[in-house]
């Protein structure tokens, strides 16, 4: 029997992952600390508990592409796959990187590790035709959308025209959770709590936007909460009061 990793503690009718018309199935994952932060002040990141690591991969093999912005590739390096040591799996999503000015390394582990998997990089129109060439001819997808910034909305629409991408999950970091806060763009936020605290200077979950009342803020409905290890998850169900995502 597989073991449980994680402990529901209350749930509710989940809501179903079906893509809009036009573009896919948005779900933030991320793990914070007690008092909401992404990352200290010094850069440390190591939030999830073991059982948590296994919940996020286990969510991974089932999504159809991973998506995080170019600052997490430079501080960690991650390869988006799923990985054997938390959940085996042979099917793996594919990754986008929100790349601006395409400072991505070309040894980056998303373009080495596993090349089989397809990589795309959006950036803007900032980006140096030369090392567009020198991704491309490496086999990743490189797109341009926006003059100084990623236009998340013509992403969104490529990916899901161009490759089929019916549930995307956004990883980070917190102005690329912000951006898709602020364009309201979310569907579906998992937090896994971790039970320590980073304080002043640390990298908050949201950055880049401001909602300045509760009326603004975008509505965040709890449909499960679940004990993974020293993690408590949190799952919410994302609805806006005027905005049409």
């Amino acid at each position: 029997m597989t073991r449980m990793h994680c402990q529901v503690i209350y749930s509710t009718e989940r809501t179903p992952w079906n893509p809009k018309d036009w573009r896919p199935f948005v779900i933030v994952s991320c793990a914070i600390s007690l008092d909401g932060k992404l990352a200290s002040a010094c850069g440390e990141t190591r939030l999830s508990s073991f059982d948590d690591k296994v919940e996020v991969h286990k969510l991974r093999s089932l999504v159809d592409a991973i998506l995080v912005g170019i600052n997490t590739i430079l501080h960690d390096n991650p390869h988006l796959t799923v990985s054997e040591k938390y959940y085996k799996s042979d099917r793996h999503p594919m990754r986008v990187v929100l790349d601006s000015t395409c400072k991505i390394p070309l040894d980056a582990e998303v373009i080495t590790r596993h090349p089989e998997v397809k990589t795309i990089i959006a950036t803007s129109k900032r980006a140096s035709h030369e090392k567009i060439n020198k991704l491309r001819e490496l086999g990743v997808d490189v797109v341009v959308f926006g003059e100084n910034e990623v236009d998340l909305k013509q992403l969104l629409m490529y990916l899901r025209k161009k490759y089929d991408v019916k549930v995307l999950m956004v990883e980070g970091g917190g102005l690329v959770i912000g951006s898709f806060f602020k364009m309201a763009l979310v569907d579906y936020l998992r937090v896994s709590v971790s039970p320590v605290l980073f304080g002043d200077n640390a990298i908050s979950m949201v950055r880049g936007t401001v909602f300045c009342s509760v009326e603004d803020s975008p509505k965040l409905k709890l449909e499960a909460v679940e004990l993974c290890g020293s993690n408590i998850v949190l799952n919410f169900s994302v609805i806006y009061n005027s905005l049409v995502s």
